[in-house]
């Protein structure tokens, strides 16, 4: 068995688990073992796929495994080191995702399993197919399949309206940023009457070759697409509903994989697909200040929000944001400096990496705490630290993460990323710029996780949650977050882990005869890491040296404690004589920071708004004809009928589970006999 057909045998697993999970719906439990049964086979397979590209190079199908000749689309498969490190993040991420649903997805008690479990499975099949297909149409059909099964885990509490029409606003949305990428497609096809990606990027070189101005065209309507699925402002305004609407499993897929679709298809356009020129210097440029922008804005809305998930939603637009600004920079210096672009490149890569590790972390930590109180408001919990310690210790592992703090795999990937900036704005000062604002957000995010911390875990707990039992969460619910946290560290104390793996995956993108030799660009050892952006050693840092002696001095501050020997006590606080109960002067989220609510404050004619991120906008009411909204209606005239007749489906199915071992085995000769009819005919 070759490694194209592991892989293939990975998503026939995740498709035969959408079969059981939907026949075992009714069962909620064996639903759920079943999906991470399915998930943890497939994500052995989609592993070894990885490795073996990385140690042994790209593999690629022989022959095309379905084609339509008549617009030149065939359905060839390619994992090249880009894909592998995408296919890595995907089975990690949703491997722990789903195993985290186990238990959590008993909170929807009223919910069936038989829109979710099998829901999430096609989500991943099509998260795979998409970085893994050559052909401009069938990276659509994946992509399609994408969007639909992620629509449909949004809105997975249907019976609720904001879900519904966080789900529609989703939907739409990334449909309309769809459509873009269509017409760009389509404008190349007409160049090369064929939808391979090798045959597209022979279009690219002839229009920049007779210096034709429709490539701006073409790459302004891929950035818009690309950009609305990644979530960039403002294309990405459907991020903050969507997110809280789902299950928070789903929330750090969302978050931590699926917005990364737009970075790969980023990535596979402007730098695999566009030459280096002209036009990837200024796009590179385009892209490094819509980062900038989103980063800005999001990150200070976030500091306002009362809502955790939304909180962390808005702060999933701030970090791809980052990323967004360092591989703008990367595209933007290719045709300058092939230091300064393979460091960028390298930077935002890896923080494409962290920021799946620590944001998909503190989603299932919101859902851990949303389980246990039954609410995502911030005011209304606090004191948890002492009843869920787990979650509280993976929580501020992730928040530091976030935050960029030493020795965690937020701070390498920044500090990368503010190098760049600064020395690649010596000669460009646009850059500068963008990097003193995001090395101001930084501090800022720092701040907004504060928040988070304070009033979910060690604020007091507030008379509504006294009457609750709260507990740590389930063990299949403490593993996914403790495995995650485990990664925050290690990605922060050995760089030089993936950093030879981050290079090699910017070379698989046509560069690797053009970047520089990586021990050029980083020297160091397992202790320590240097940089070179051309001019001998820039920087030095050593994770491994800082954490040795931040133990040491942790270790000190308790021995001191201890000959102290001074007594603890606990005792109410008092309120200089006030009769005041706790709940009264309790420090809500709601208090943290209203300086910077009033200096951002915005006042459009009677429209007020507290943040930077203008929403709910009172524009002028206009009279839609009757029929217009009827059509406009999606959900309602197609896909709750094309939902409505998928589960039909899946009833019908389960009638097969009957118990009886008889009608299993006339089942499975049944299938044998339809599989040789089928090989049959194929040959």
């Amino acid at each position: 068995m070759n490694t194209i057909q592991v892989l293939i045998g990975s998503v026939l697993i995740l498709l035969t688990g959408v079969a059981i999970t939907a026949i075992f719906s009714s069962y909620r439990k064996i639903c759920s073992w079943i999906a991470f049964l399915s998930m943890l086979f497939a994500a052995i397979g989609i592993g070894y796929t990885a490795v073996f590209v990385y140690l042994h190079g790209p593999v690629a199908t022989t022959q095309p495994i379905f084609t339509i000749s008549t617009i030149g689309a065939s359905l060839n498969l390619r994992i090249d080191e880009l894909s592998a490190l995408f296919l890595t993040v995907i089975s990690f991420i949703g491997l722990w995702a789903t195993l985290y649903s186990v238990d959590y997805m008993s909170f929807y008690k009223k919910e069936s399993l038989l829109r979710f479990s099998p829901f999430l499975l096609l989500f991943i099949i099509g998260m795979v197919g998409v970085v893994c297909v050559t052909d401009m149409f069938f990276f659509f059909v994946f992509w399609e399949f994408m969007t639909l099964a992620s629509y449909l885990l949004v809105i997975f509490e249907k019976e609720r309206k904001v879900n519904l029409k966080a789900g529609f606003k989703y939907f739409l949305l990334t449909h309309i940023g769809t459509v873009c990428m269509y017409i760009a497609a389509i404008v190349l096809w007409t160049q090369s009457k064929s939808f391979d990606f090798n045959e597209l990027r022979g279009v690219f070189e002839t229009y920049l070759s007779s210096g034709l101005g429709i490539v701006h065209v073409v790459l302004l309507l891929f950035f818009v697409g690309f950009a609305t699925k990644a979530a960039i402002l403002p294309f990405g305004i459907w991020l903050p509903d969507a997110h809280p609407a789902a299950p928070s499993g789903v929330s750090a897929i969302l978050s931590g994989v699926m917005i990364k679709m737009g970075i790969y298809g980023l990535l596979r356009v402007f730098i695999f697909l566009c030459p280096i020129s002209h036009a990837t210097y200024i796009w590179g440029g385009i892209i490094a200040i819509f980062g900038t922008i989103s980063l800005f804005v999001a990150t200070f809305t976030a500091l306002i929000q009362e809502d955790s998930k939304r909180l962390l939603a808005f702060h999933s637009i701030g970090q791809v944001g980052y990323i967004f600004l360092s591989l703008g920079m990367g595209i933007a210096f290719l045709p300058i400096s092939p230091v300064i672009s393979a460091v960028a490149l390298i930077a935002g890569v890896y923080h494409l990496i962290n920021h799946a590790c620590f944001k998909s972390l503190l989603f299932l930590n919101a859902g851990s705490i949303l389980y246990q109180t039954g609410t995502r408001d911030l005011n209304k919990i606090g004191g948890l630290s002492k009843l869920m310690p787990v979650t509280a210790a993976t929580a501020l592992i992730a928040s530091l993460s976030i935050s960029g703090m030493p020795v965690f795999n937020g701070f390498i990937s920044k500090w990368l990323i503010f190098q760049v900036t600064i020395l690649g704005g010596i000669s460009h000062p646009l850059y500068i710029i963008l990097g003193l604002f995001a090395l101001f957000i930084s501090a800022v995010t720092l701040a907004s996780f504060i928040k988070f911390m304070a009033t979910s875990f060690w604020a007091k707990t507030p008379d509504s949650l006294k009457t609750r039992t709260i507990k740590e969460v389930p063990l299949t619910m403490q593993i996914p977050q403790v495995v995650l946290a485990a990664m925050c560290i290690f990605l922060g104390v050995f760089p030089v882990v993936a950093i030879p793996i981050l290079y090699t995956t910017a070379g698989s993108l046509g560069l690797s005869g053009y970047l520089p030799q990586l021990d050029a660009l980083f020297r160091g050892s397992y202790l320590g890491l240097n940089t070179n952006l051309g001019e001998g050693m820039a920087t030095t840092f050593n994770p491994f040296f800082i954490l040795i002696i931040m133990m040491i001095c942790t270790v000190l501050a308790y021995l001191i404690f201890k000959m102290g020997k001074s007594e603890l006590r606990q005792v109410e606080t008092w309120y200089c004589g006030e009769e005041h109960t706790a709940e009264e002067v309790r420090y809500k989220a709601h208090s943290f920071y209203v300086p910077f609510k009033q200096i951002f404050r915005i006042r459009i004619g009677k429209y007020w708004s507290e943040s930077l991120y203008l929403t709910n906008i009172p524009w002028p009411k206009i009279k839609v004809p009757g029929f217009i909204k009827k059509a406009l209606q999606i959900d309602r005239w197609f896909y709750y009928p094309l939902v409505n007749f998928v589960i039909k489906i899946f009833d019908r199915f389960s009638i097969t589970h009957v118990g009886v071992p008889q009608v299993y085995t006339l089942w499975l000769i049944i299938g044998m006999v339809l599989a040789i009819i089928v090989l049959f005919a194929l040959s």
